[in-house]
């Protein structure tokens, strides 16, 4: 397997270590959270494969050249403009979490603006980078801190503190029936293949998934999104994490490194994790302005021949993004998130997957009439 393609994949999976969805699976922990994780590997690690199998067919092309070029208009722009659509609010999300976790644990006196605005700057140059840049620097980022992210992980594996009957009950819940929202909140696995409706202009040969690739994504899968649950139940147990919005917050701050010179890991996992946001947020918004490109574009809309279409789209971005975070409140996010998980983002996946058919289709039927010709 491609080692950027690894690297989409891995770095979207860590990423929601930190998010909401470790709250989603300890609060449907008695109504089927490790059934539907168990049905989610084996789902998203299929959905992963079909979806490199579907790309594989359009080398060094986007889901806009391919909608565009194989599809009606009629198909093409509606799907384009919803994928945008979820991909902004995918990224909102992120930074609507990393806002909320710097302003809480990390520099509680500082002001949300400045937060937004050092987000702003940063997250819009990466904006404007190519797929292939991204690409380099998500490699970069992701060999900087996921060994630490690993040293984390590792440390609380090792600890004393780390409640191990607390785990073998969590394992015991294993009875009950898969749950709808634990499910799908699982399915962020298959976020980083999905991304390829962009990213697939940097892979111009893209290589079928080997049987040694799928098994060290399964098994890389399997260790990532157990972790994500287990290792805060390990540490908070059960009733002190009904009203933790953040357990891999709380988890890390049980870490101790008593000879180190940071002795609470808190601060480098949050640091850590803040590196992998950023590249996580581009990731989303660069894949939501260049669907949005693909279906919208104002030719005539320049300024010393420098067309303003994308700079328009960044400005209006940025402004629904600072009036949502002035208005979301904690309990609103972790709606807004359990709805996007259970109703949208298996719809994302339909219809990249579903129009991608259409394309391959279409395409097939371009090439037969082409021979006749």
């Amino acid at each position: 397997m491609n080692r950027f393609l690894l690297y989409l994949i891995l770095i979207n999976m860590l990423t929601n270590m930190v998010s909401i969805t470790p709250r989603i699976l300890i609060t449907g922990m008695e109504k089927g959270a490790i059934p539907s994780m168990v049905i989610a590997i084996v789902v998203g690690i299929a959905l992963s494969y079909f979806i490199i199998i579907l790309f594989s067919y359009f080398p060094g092309q986007g889901l806009p050249e391919i909608l565009n070029t194989y599809t009606p208009k009629w198909i093409a722009k509606p799907v384009l403009l919803f994928l945008s659509l979820t991909w902004f609010f995918a990224g909102l999300i992120t930074l609507s979490i990393y806002v909320y976790i710097i302003l809480h644990f990390l520099t509680p006196t500082m002001s949300y603006l400045t937060i937004v605005l050092a987000f702003v700057l940063v997250v819009t140059y990466g904006v404007f980078m190519t797929a292939k840049n991204i690409l380099y620097m998500s490699e970069i980022i992701f060999v900087l801190f996921v060994p630490l992210i690993a040293f984390v992980q590792l440390k609380g594996y090792l600890s004393p503190n780390l409640h191990w009957d607390y785990v073998r009950i969590a394992v015991m819940q294993v009875n009950h029936l898969p749950h709808l929202e634990s499910f799908s909140a699982s399915l962020f696995i298959v976020a980083g293949t999905a991304s390829l409706a962009i990213f697939n202009r940097f892979f111009k040969k893209i290589k079928k998934p080997t049987g040694k690739g799928i098994a060290l994504l399964t098994i890389l899968t399997t260790y990532i999104l157990a972790t994500t649950f287990f290792l805060p139940i390990g540490f908070g147990g059960f009733e002190s994490l009904e009203n933790v919005l953040y357990p891999w917050v709380m988890t890390s701050d049980s870490i101790r490194m008593k000879y180190g010179i940071i002795e609470r890991i808190v601060f480098i996992f949050i640091g850590a994790f803040l590196a992998l946001s950023v590249v996580t947020l581009i990731m989303h918004w660069h894949l939501s302005i260049q669907l949005l490109l693909g279906a919208v574009y104002f030719k005539k809309f320049k300024w010393k021949k420098r067309n303003l279409t994308l700079p328009l789209f960044i400005v209006i971005y940025w402004a629904a993004s600072i009036y949502s975070l002035r208005k979301i409140t904690s309990p609103g996010l972790f709606d807004f998130v359990k709805i996007f998980d259970t109703y949208v983002f298996p719809v994302v996946l339909l219809a990249t997957i579903g129009s991608l058919l259409l394309a391959k289709k279409g395409a097939a039927s371009k090439w037969q009439a082409n021979k006749k010709g």
